[in-house]
């Protein structure tokens, strides 16, 4: 697995792509970034309802760390494929021995873009309703903007303000009015553990954006690795009864990890390190229209006309934020 424990020098990362940096200005959006983009609203849609299904038996330790572990394993392979290995775990430096650049990086995202999250929200599902879960998560793209801007030297645009803003409204359209009203009767502590978690998906992007020069699959399958110990020692504190592994949902947590948390952050990473921060952050206001779209597919529920306002709205706002002139 880990190369060698220690090496005299940091090369930032494993194979040619740990010898190139990367650039500081994100790159303008391509055909494939979009595909990017569209494929983690399709796989990130697709959580609300697996956690839903797992949380009816399993608690959100169990749920946390058995979708990391999945997720680490389908991405060490994935590595491994292309002939990839992980960075050492030391270097040598005149002072002694110390943390490589690179897994410092990949620990500090998996455990604040992972583990913390992915406990907070499956267990604040369980004490609010659940239309809020996409309304706080329609935050995240704003956290992200605004810690982009100052911390990764992304541009703070009247474009990108306007667009994300109609992306929020589109979503709070989306939602409805059940969701407000909420946020009165649910529990104030899981909506504040909710809104802690979004505040770590954008300290997370922005990290991912700063990160040394480690290939997408090295880093995401690292950063999973690191999420997945961290997650481990929950168990220890955690009763898991006989009859909450039910086939339901243990398939949740394994379709959790193999796409949200495996290929989803390959693709999370990818789409990071090319066009930037901003722009992944906007599959948050889309994943919520596809996630209620998936619902009426598979559930037979009725969509309602504020729906197709909403994703208007919502893609309006997308369109606004994108263009090169704004």
């Amino acid at each position: 697995m880990l190369k060698g424990p220690l090496q005299k020098s940091e090369d930032g990362g494993s194979g040619a792509g740990g010898r190139r940096r990367a650039s500081t200005a994100p790159g303008e959006p391509t055909a494939f970034d979009w595909l990017l983009l569209g494929a983690i609203v399709l796989i990130g849609g697709s959580s609300f309802a697996m956690i839903r299904t797992a949380v009816e038996t399993l608690p959100p330790a169990a749920i946390m760390a058995g979708r990391l572990w999945v997720a680490a394993a389908v991405l060490y392979v994935l590595m491994r494929m292309k002939g990839r290995k992980f960075p050492p775990l030391l270097v040598a430096t005149p002072g002694g021995p110390r943390a490589h650049r690179s897994w410092m990086s990949m620990a500090a995202v998996g455990i604040v873009g992972n583990t913390i999250p992915f406990f907070l929200f499956p267990w604040a599902q369980r004490h609010v309703e659940s239309g809020l879960a996409g309304v706080y998560m329609a935050f995240m793209p704003i956290w992200t903007l605004g810690l982009a801007y100052f911390f990764a030297g992304e541009p703070l645009t009247r474009g990108k303000l306007i667009g994300f803003g109609l992306g929020l409204l589109g979503v709070l359209i989306l939602m409805g009015p059940e969701a407000a009203e909420g946020i009165v009767s649910s529990s104030f502590v899981a909506q504040g553990a909710m809104l802690v978690a979004t505040v770590c998906y954008a300290i997370t992007a922005v990290l991912a954006r700063r990160a040394p020069p480690v290939r997408p699959r090295t880093y995401a399958a690292g950063a999973i690795l690191c999420a997945a110990i961290a997650a481990t020692p929950t168990l220890i504190f955690t009763t898991i009864p006989a009859d909450a592994l039910t086939p339901a949902a243990v398939l949740s947590v394994i379709g959790l990890g193999v796409g949200p948390s495996g290929v989803g952050s390959l693709f999370i990473v990818m789409i990071i390190r090319r066009v930037g921060a901003s722009f992944m952050a906007l599959a948050n206001y889309v994943t919520p229209v596809w996630a209620i779209g998936l619902g009426a597919v598979l559930f037979n529920e009725t969509l309602a006309t504020s729906v197709f306002v909403a994703l208007a709205i919502i893609l309006a706002g997308v369109f606004i934020s994108q263009r090169r002139t704004a």
